[in-house]
């Protein structure tokens, strides 16, 4: 059974296509962007980043049903403001029967989600003609300011995002100061990984290059060791406890026995004296 995808999961395919995962991304990637000198926005507009991705800007709008696609149909100019100033314009659809029987503009393409042996790239119904912009400057411009203001909040991101883990550093720092006042002298390798990280975090918070390599990995680790660790040493003292408890009587016993024997080993030497 086909899963039905909303609009997100339809742009989410999209960035996959434009910028695979764990690649330098070679394409502008801007979704809900408004048009320049417009309150029209596009679902999304993308542009080449290198200078083998040529200088087109893309336009794309998004349906997910056939009655969304019916509506821009009804009215082709709604995405003109932005448009105009784009090389390329694609309808996407969440799935290809959507505009089956349809008369779509020639001028628009067509594309769809991955099918048959596609896993990232998006599946081109219709490639999109080159249009003629009327001027790509005001929309180069547009995704500047764009790239601009979404840069800024990625920065005010990154700063909450340092304040967050300094309060894990914290707790983490709490945990290991519990766990050497239990009595456990011996600190694990995944534990010192992390106890060193912690230092280059409250060192170096603003350095972005540390940000860039260190392994979270490591830390959830060391983590997860402080706490076996210490309920290794919680489980070996109640063990430790528990052995105690049964020894006493025994204990008990073998002190009377001993004296018994000193006193009876007392009075065999009086009598051999005498």
């Amino acid at each position: 059974m086909t899963t039905k995808l909303d609009a997100r999961d339809v742009i989410t395919l999209l960035r996959n296509h434009y910028n695979a995962p764990n690649r330098p991304k070679g394409w502008l990637f801007a979704p809900e962007i408004q048009a320049p000198n417009s309150d029209r926005r596009a679902d999304l507009i993308t542009a080449p980043l290198t200078r083998s991705g040529g200088s087109a800007i893309i336009g794309h709008e998004v349906k997910v049903s056939r009655s969304d696609v019916l509506a821009e149909l009804a009215d082709p100019t709604k995405h003109d403001d932005w448009a105009k100033y784009c090389d390329r314009w694609y309808l996407v659809v969440s799935d290809p029967t959507l505009v089956e029987g349809l008369d779509i503009p020639d001028h628009w393409g067509i594309m769809a989600p991955p099918s048959g042996r596609r896993t990232r790239s998006m599946t081109i119904i219709r490639k999109a003609p080159k249009l003629s912009p009327i001027g790509s400057s005001d929309g180069w411009m547009k995704l500047a300011r764009w790239q601009t203001f979404r840069a800024d909040e990625g920065l005010a991101e990154a700063a909450r995002d340092v304040a967050w883990k300094e309060r894990e550093a914290d707790q983490l720092r709490a945990q290991v100061q519990n766990l050497q006042a239990a009595g456990t002298r011996s600190i694990s390798p995944h534990l010192q990984t992390g106890l060193d990280l912690i230092n280059r975090v409250s060192r170096r918070t603003s350095d972005e290059e540390l940000w860039g390599n260190v392994d979270l990995d490591a830390i959830a680790a060391a983590v997860v060791d402080v706490e076996a660790t210490r309920r290794a040493a919680e489980t070996q003292r109640r063990e430790i406890e528990a052995l105690e408890r049964y020894l006493d009587p025994a204990r008990g016993s073998l002190a009377k026995h001993l004296a018994s024997a000193k006193r009876l080993g007392a009075q065999g030497e009086i009598r051999s004296a005498s």
